[in-house]
């Protein structure tokens, strides 16, 4: 099954101060046994496969340009099984860059009623809740417990500057909390 993630571009330029990965496999647990995870690199940018058992293997085209590494826990990579809600089901971490300037965080989670993983939404002060988060590219993404940490780019008088925001599980996505 095919799903594009058309809200990114291809382009591919990356910042320099950004190490990135091509490829990646990683095993996520599911109710229904281990979930294979791979994500490959084309033209068209990252592709993320995940295969349970003997399903139709889910793809999503166009999650970013290149893999950028993620931190949750002790582990660093672009693509992490983590289990953000303690439920004994992975969720899956995805960081890539996009447009060459940007930084997204996409975070699919297991839908047991239909058998298969969809990104969860990240709901921010202002705005409605989307199915990914823009992070700055060259900065550290940490997952911490139930919290995702990120820095972004903002303007503040006309001033950019780099502020730390911090979204909190809530059972089903992460909200943006007010503790930045």
């Amino acid at each position: 099954m095919r799903r594009p993630l058309a809200f990114f571009s291809s382009a591919l330029i990356l910042v320099a101060a950004v190490s990135s990965v091509s490829a990646q496999q990683i095993v996520a647990r599911t109710p229904q046994g281990a979930a294979a995870v791979e994500t490959t690199q084309s033209e068209n940018g990252v592709q993320l496969t995940i295969t349970v058992g003997s399903a139709e293997p889910q793809v999503f085209d166009g999650v970013g340009d290149v893999l950028v590494p993620i931190r949750a826990g002790n582990r660093s990579a672009p693509v992490i099984a983590f289990d953000i809600d303690r439920d004994g089901t992975d969720e899956i971490f995805v960081r890539t860059s996009t447009q060459g300037q940007r930084g997204v965080l996409i975070v699919f989670r297991w839908n047991a009623g239909a058998s298969e993983y969809a990104p969860v939404t990240f709901a921010e002060d202002t705005g409605a809740p989307k199915p990914y988060l823009i992070v700055h590219l060259s900065q550290q993404v940490l997952v911490s417990g139930t919290v995702v940490e990120a820095n972004h780019d903002s303007t503040d008088g006309g001033r950019k500057r780099l502020r730390v925001f911090r979204y909190r599980w809530n059972g089903s996505g992460f909200v943006q909390t007010a503790d930045h």
